[in-house]
């Protein structure tokens, strides 16, 4: 979030956890099982963070939490509410190394125009409750 200007207020970021702080051998996809033994961790670092943005990095991460099965390529960029939560899954960031090219309509620009909406998002949410 530092490439957004936001690393003045208390950023909190942790991989989704149910997928990542419990990742299987291999850095396979979690069977889902091994997501529903990690799931509880998470849902209680979000409980007491209480974020006011969620970013799922990646397909994974967002069906982990959401139960969502779309592809991340459409539905990436897009908000949506899980919890009360403000949320958008954006391409997760091998796949963004694997695909470098900058140019309009590929990976990295989309992904830079995803990061925009979450700045304009994250500035509305501070203009709303300044403090």
């Amino acid at each position: 979030m530092y490439c957004i200007d936001v690393a003045e207020t208390a950023n909190f970021v942790t991989l989704a956890g149910v997928v990542h702080n419990c990742r299987p051998p291999g850095n396979r996809t979690p069977l889902p099982a091994e997501v529903e033994a990690c799931r509880p961790y998470l849902l209680e670092q979000i409980r007491l963070v209480d974020p006011k943005i969620i970013l799922f990095a990646g397909a994974t991460a967002m069906k982990a939490l959401t139960g969502k099965k779309e592809a991340i390529t459409k539905i990436r960029g897009q908000w949506l509410n899980w919890n009360g939560y403000d949320c958008m899954a954006l391409f997760h960031p091998a796949y963004l190394l694997r695909n470098p090219s900058r140019e309009k309509g590929k990976p990295k620009w989309l992904m830079w125009q995803d990061i925009q909406a979450i700045r304009d998002k994250y500035d509305a949410l501070r203009a709303d409750n300044p403090g």
